[in-house]
């Protein structure tokens, strides 16, 4: 007799934010796909929190310079990730930024951090190498944040889709990846943040939106928010959404810094990666890049 289909729905705070998983199909199967996915997020936020003393990112940061460091294969993929957009940006998307995010105090300041940021390491000093091994050529220190929580769902998403589930909406504080049924995708107007602009019906893909308006802050330059400019060592601030759709929820996160930082960079790779960006101003809504599958788009 074939298992009654329902939905189940879990929340765990993970990853710095509360994380939502919707599952639905084969009722039996349902709690094994939740917890394998929940499973799935718990190690990637092993492997790359920055407040973790025993992460791979923790081990990367305490790392004296040409000193060799084993990590994850998961860790890995992440970084050669970061260091393709690094190198297609010209240096605009960079995960070597954590030392403005200390000075800022947005991050725990780690030792060995000098007052002055003139010196800081790029994405350049950071070495991949063979056998998932990384060294520093000159110090430096990572904060993989965003482009990982994205990971993590991804890595959810893959464990919902192996056991089996016929649809599932992952949420990670906004980072977003679905499957099955289509979504109906909003974000916040960033003039009104109580105000919820619809951008379409879309399927099968992952949404990230990124804005200052629940997380800008006076610091001694004036106000600005958590988003780091490498190119200048300094946080900025931005008042627009920028809303990207694009095939995963790493590559749709990362993107949002892009599209934020370097606005003439962006369409090509938008369409290298085969996103789309949905921006929101005082002057209205403006779309970017290729268009994902939905069933309607915002006018």
């Amino acid at each position: 007799m074939p298992s009654r289909s329902s939905s189940l729905r879990r929340a765990r705070p993970l990853l710095g934010t509360l994380v939502n998983i919707v599952a639905s199909g084969a009722s039996a199967r349902l709690p094994a796909a939740l917890h394998a996915a929940f499973a799935a997020i718990e190690k990637i936020d092993r492997l790359m929190s920055f407040h973790a003393p025993a992460s791979d990112v923790s081990r990367i940061n305490a790392a004296d310079a040409e000193c060799e460091i084993g990590i994850d294969p998961h860790t890995s993929r992440v970084l050669h990730f970061a260091r393709t957009l690094s190198e297609l940006s010209d240096g605009v998307f960079d995960v070597t930024i954590a030392d403005v995010l200390m000075r800022e105090g947005l991050l725990p300041p780690q030792e060995g951090l000098a007052a002055n940021g003139s010196a800081a390491a790029s994405f350049h000093d950071l070495v991949l190498l063979p056998g998932n091994r990384v060294r520093w050529r000159r110090k430096g220190w990572i904060d993989l944040g965003g482009i990982a929580k994205g990971y993590a769902v991804d890595c959810a998403v893959d464990a919902l889709r192996a056991h089996g589930v016929a649809g599932a909406v992952v949420n990670a504080g906004g980072d977003l990846r679905f499957f099955g049924e289509p979504q109906p995708i909003h974000a916040r107007h960033p003039d009104a943040p109580g105000s919820l602009v619809p951008l379409g019906v879309f399927s099968d893909c992952a949404v990230a939106t990124s804005s200052g308006y629940f997380s800008d802050r006076l610091s001694s330059g004036g106000m600005t928010e958590p988003l780091v400019d490498p190119l200048r060592r300094a946080c900025v601030r931005w008042r627009q959404s920028v809303t990207i759709v694009a095939p995963d929820a790493m590559t749709s996160d990362a993107l949002t810094k892009i599209v934020r930082l370097a606005a003439q960079a962006a369409p090509g790779l938008l369409e290298r990666f085969r996103a789309q960006a949905i921006v929101i101003d005082g002057r209205g809504m403006r779309q970017c890049g290729v268009a994902m599958p939905a069933e309607a788009t915002a006018a």
